[in-house]
């Protein structure tokens, strides 16, 4: 069992780091304080009783808003004295709202499979204790943590519209065709409207006039849908420019997660990320029926379409690196600056051909996220066959070494042939996709394997491109080669082919 030193040390480590860049939250702990400066908003128990005195509280919550309760919870004892703190705040401070905050027994912990499953069941065990949310943090982040709270406030915002729409379905055995229509106006409003006027600087206000009608939106016309990705078109802007018209259809979006979504990806390829392989944002359009991004122009293709028009459905071997090399430079910006893609492939990698040469772009950041240090992430994104085996397990997993899978299997498909993972695994149509991500690293566990996955479609044997496989396609995360390094090793191996020609 953890003992309270070891507590006090992992709590008071993370509140000395988030505590004084977040002034508006109030925190608490039942572990008294060291002997060490405490932040003016930070509240701990007495180091003789060992408990929060009510007044102490009382002047805390009244000073915040939002209080967050920070623990390793990880002792019986830890557990039952926060239930009776919340049963306190419940009936004394109805009105404040409370988040418990749960932290590994260390902060940047080696995030094993195992150690990631204990933290899983503590934190399921939390929902149970009747706080406002529940947020597990493995580092200190203030920026990571406003993040997070705002999507709870967000989240618990739309819940409770919901929850008020059932209530009139109970009391009234049919609503109105008005009352129905009150409420899904009330509900697009606090979407679209009041959550991104207070938590999304940046996104484009409601534009009642703009123009959005057969082929045009606002002074964008459209020419024809981009690619084969649904909602999303080529168009000329008013110089005769072509740009990208990604559109979300506001009446398909009822959760405010997905708005986060979309501010989200707006945000990154706009303002984060700048990179000569990466896509960029140049503006965002919010009509009554939708909200629309446009993107830069990156080719009239995307690479699952280019394959499709080659011999042998592959690149040459010099082009597959070199694409290889130019994602994998996206990827290594991306993960240097905390950023996950989550959902790299053949669809995403959008190709313009400029003096014989493929100029590839990474598209689609709406599954992307800001993952600092060596976080674990949970949420599902991706598809056969770029998708990471432990991605689509359900199971918490490290996002960075998942990007660096997916860039293995691009690599792949575009020296070896479109479909070489599926002809070397042969998982079957329709099945889930768990089922077929323990099919793959069934597959790759064995000797031998990434030569036969190489082979399979009738590509020659090749050392360069195999020993770049093998750096990427490892079942262990761990083992498997970073982005950057990936950069270095595709690069040489286009030197040598280069040579060797």
């Amino acid at each position: 069992m953890a003992t309270l030193s070891a507590i006090r040390r992992v709590v008071e480590e993370y509140l000395i780091s988030v505590a004084p860049s977040t002034p508006e939250v109030g925190f608490l702990t039942l572990v008294p304080w060291s002997s060490q400066e405490k932040p003016a908003n930070v509240l701990a128990s007495c180091a003789d009783c060992g408990e929060l005195r009510l007044e102490s509280i009382a002047q805390i919550v009244e000073q915040h808003e939002v209080v967050l309760i920070v623990s390793v919870y990880r002792t019986n004892k830890e557990k039952r004295r926060v239930v009776c703190l919340l049963d306190h705040l419940g009936a004394a401070h109805p009105d404040v709202a409370i988040f418990l905050v749960q932290l590994p027994d260390r902060l940047d912990p080696e995030l094993t499979k195992a150690y990631l499953s204990k933290l899983m069941e503590r934190y399921d065990e939390l929902h149970s204790f009747g706080a406002d949310g529940v947020l597990m943090e493995l580092a200190g982040d203030p920026g990571g943590l406003q993040h997070r709270l705002s999507l709870e406030f967000q989240e618990n915002a739309a819940i409770q519209l919901r929850v008020r729409a059932q209530i009139s379905t109970l009391n009234q055995s049919v609503l109105s065709a008005i009352q129905l229509k009150g409420i899904e106006d009330e509900f697009r409003s606090l979407l679209w409207n009041a959550i991104p006027d207070v938590l999304m600087p940046g996104f484009a206000p409601l534009d009642e006039r703009l123009l959005e009608c057969g082929n045009r939106v606002g002074d964008f016309q459209l020419v024809r849908p981009y690619s084969d990705h649904q909602h999303v078109s080529l168009a000329v802007n008013g110089q005769h420019e072509y740009v990208v018209i990604k559109e979300y259809d506001k009446r398909s979006v009822t959760d405010a997660r997905e708005v986060e979504s979309i501010y989200q990806e707006f945000c990154f390829l706009t303002h984060t990320l700048d990179h000569p392989h990466i896509i960029r944002c140049v503006g965002m359009l919010h009509s009554q029926r939708s909200v629309q991004l446009v993107l830069q122009y990156g080719g009239d293709v995307c690479m699952e379409q280019v394959l499709l028009t080659q011999p042998g459905y592959r690149l040459s071997k010099d082009e597959a690196l070199d694409c290889s090399a130019q994602i994998a430079s996206a990827l290594s910006y991306c993960h240097a600056q905390d950023v996950v893609h989550g959902q790299v492939s053949l669809k995403h990698v959008a190709v313009e051909t400029s003096q014989n040469r493929h100029i590839c772009r990474l598209v689609d950041f709406s599954m992307a996220a800001h993952v600092p240090n060596s976080s674990a992430r949970e949420t599902w994104c991706g598809s056969l066959p770029c998708v990471a085996p432990e991605a689509a397990l359900n199971e918490p997993y490290l996002p960075k070494p998942a990007d660096c899978w997916s860039l293995g299997v691009l690599l792949l498909e575009t020296a070896c042939g479109q479909g070489s993972l599926k002809l070397s695994v042969q998982w079957r149509r329709g099945e889930p996709i768990a089922y077929a991500a323990r099919q793959v690293l069934e597959f790759f566990s064995h000797a031998g394997s990434h030569t036969e996955a190489m082979t399979n479609m009738g590509n020659p044997l090749d050392g360069v491109t195999l020993a770049c496989l093998e750096a990427v396609l490892q079942p262990e995360p761990a083992r498997r080669t970073s982005a950057s390094d990936m950069v270095g090793m595709l690069s040489t191996g286009r030197t040598e082919q280069a040579i060797s020609d």
